[in-house]
């Protein structure tokens, strides 16, 4: 058992003076190899109750720093480790058989890839059931099994090299022409004077009467936008694979498949699926985060930071602090400043200010706080943080932010960066639809992008730069932005107003900032950004775990 102490100076490495929220990105905890890092995990909040959930999606589907990796390693379910394979790996090794097979043999269809993806899969379980061996195990297909993988001493390889080594093997049987079709390719496949076909069947045995299944997990890739190109049969095989595991492993049995995607190419994938219907059967998860449950996370990652650095000064806050029904959120609070001067010279909470400055997401959050924290600005300290220091870091964190935007939807639009710079400073903050159009007529937006106007305007909607604005208050303009919706957005030209997101208002309106504040202009108030309104995801619907639509 690990101790306290030990769990702070593990802690200590990830929570750090550079990082005081911890990286950004659940890989880079995850890679940490931190004992303590599950701590850094927010496990209450509606996300995990359904991804733990009586029926685990076998889909994640979220924007890029929503989270997706952490909760894909929820589905295996409170204290359980899944078998996790290395996705680019998996992929890269995926794509060099398929070309051995089409040197070899011919083109498969995506019917056959699934075949292997299947038989990768069987391989990562029978490993895992062979791992976990015990005495109620039925002692002859446990054997099959150990005779299959031939292991030495006893020792059974992790998940991501059993599947790599089945992918080398099957490669040179591939090669070997004396096994007629890819059924015998696979089916005859031998170890330890085992055929895989016995073993695989030895497996749905053992595991079927075990009382838990393995999860084998895969993550998401962050560049997959930019190999969506070579991965088409790959990722079309797998989709085909994980429709029939739905259908045919009942109750994740003998095992469950989960995997991570971007919901910035979830319409491309559906183009990649041949059959999206079957392929996905409405079985994932869409993830959708709240701004409380954003200020309960960075508040659990805040106190972590203060009782591993700053013990004296958390003991202070906490008895300064008022009694709040969450005690981590009351603690950021206390140590933001009361108000501050936002960049449109109004004066503004801090709190509205930070979570204004995301589009919902955790990463977005960790982000902005990490360098709020870090700014250099006179007497700041993590235990008392100045005005200055948050407009500081904001700006610093937004410019990271929109790029990390940009870079996620750049396989759908890439010419995005191009055509928000022929918006600059040409619009205010808040305008009418119909001016948007006379400026994209007028700056030649069509000819860069090759978009039509309607087209135009849904990529400034998905990219979150515009909304919708709904409403007016003597401090905002409130408005409401695709990412919280799960239908389009859609504007009637003559009459609505559009506004642009916090994030970025200042990438747009660099130059025109003064200009703008002594126009008095109001700044924007995205819709799910206040923390005391109720959970929109359930006025909006999205408690089932379910798709679009």
């Amino acid at each position: 058992m690990v101790s306290s102490v030990a769990l702070d100076d593990y802690l200590a490495r990830i929570l750090n003076r550079h990082q005081p929220f911890g990286p950004p990105d659940t890989e880079s905890v995850v890679s940490a190899g931190c004992i303590g890092a599950e701590r850094l995990f927010d496990r209450s909040n509606l996300i995990y109750a359904q991804a733990v959930g009586t029926t685990r999606p076998a889909y994640i589907i979220g924007r890029k720093g929503a989270g997706k990796t952490a909760f894909l390693l929820a589905t295996a379910g409170p204290g359980r480790q899944p078998e996790m394979l290395r996705t680019a790996t998996v992929y890269s090794e995926m794509v060099a058989t398929l070309r051995c097979y089409a040197e070899h043999r011919g083109p498969l269809f995506v019917e056959q890839v699934g075949k292997i993806w299947s038989a990768l899969f069987d391989h990562v379980a029978l490993a895992y059931a062979c791992r976990t061996a015990a005495a109620t195990d039925a002692p002859h297909e446990l054997q099959t099994m150990w005779d299959y993988l031939d292991a030495q001493a006893g020792v059974v390889q992790p998940a991501i090299t059993v599947a790599e080594q089945f992918l080398a093997d099957l490669q040179r049987r591939i090669k070997d022409r004396a096994p007629v079709g890819l059924a015998e390719v696979i089916e005859g496949m031998e170890r330890g004077g085992v055929r895989f076909a016995a073993a695989r069947a030895a497996m749905h045995v053992v595991l079927a009467a075990r009382a838990e299944a393995p999860i084998i997990v895969m993550d998401n890739l962050e560049d997959l936008h930019e190999r969506l190109h070579d991965l088409r049969e790959v990722l079309a095989g797998l989709f085909g694979c994980i429709g029939r595991i739905i259908e045919e492993n009942s109750e994740g049995r003998p095992f469950g498949v989960h995997i991570c995607l971007p919901s910035e190419l979830f319409e491309t994938i559906h183009e990649i699926s041949a059959n999206p219907e079957k392929d996905f059967r409405g079985n994932y998860l869409t993830i959708y985060w709240t701004a409380r449950e954003l200020l309960h996370l960075a508040g659990t990652r805040l106190r972590l930071y203060l009782q591993t650095h700053h013990r004296d000064e958390l003991r202070a806050l906490e008895y300064r602090a008022p009694a709040a029904r969450d005690d981590v959120v009351a603690l950021l609070r206390a140590v933001l400043p009361p108000t501050l001067m936002n960049g449109l010279g109004r004066p503004e909470d801090p709190v509205a200010y930070l979570l204004r400055h995301t589009q919902l997401l955790p990463r977005h959050l960790i982000e902005l706080l990490n360098r709020v924290f870090t700014a250099r600005a006179g007497d700041s300290t993590p235990w008392a943080v100045t005005p200055d220091a948050v407009r500081r870091g904001t700006r610093v964190a937004e410019d990271m932010i929109v790029r990390g935007i940009l870079s996620a939807h750049r396989e759908s639009f890439p010419t995005a960066r191009k055509a928000l710079g022929r918006l600059s400073d040409r619009l205010g903050i808040c305008f009418r639809a119909q001016d948007l159009h006379k400026v994209y007529n007028r700056e030649g937006i069509r000819k860069i992008t090759g978009l039509e106007f309607g087209e135009f305007l849904q990529m400034l909607f998905d990219l979150g730069v515009l909304g919708v604005k709904v409403d007016q208050t003597a401090r905002y303009n409130k408005a409401d932005f695709q990412y919280t919706f799960d239908s389009l957005l859609n504007p009637e030209e003559d009459t609505d107003e559009l506004c642009v997101h916090p994030l970025f208002t200042r990438f747009l309106h660099e130059r025109s900032l003064p200009k703008l504040r002594r126009e008095a202009a109001l700044p924007t108030y995205p819709y799910g950004c206040d923390p005391a309104d109720g959970d929109y995801r359930f006025s909006l619907g999205y408690t089932e775990r379910s798709g679009r639509g």
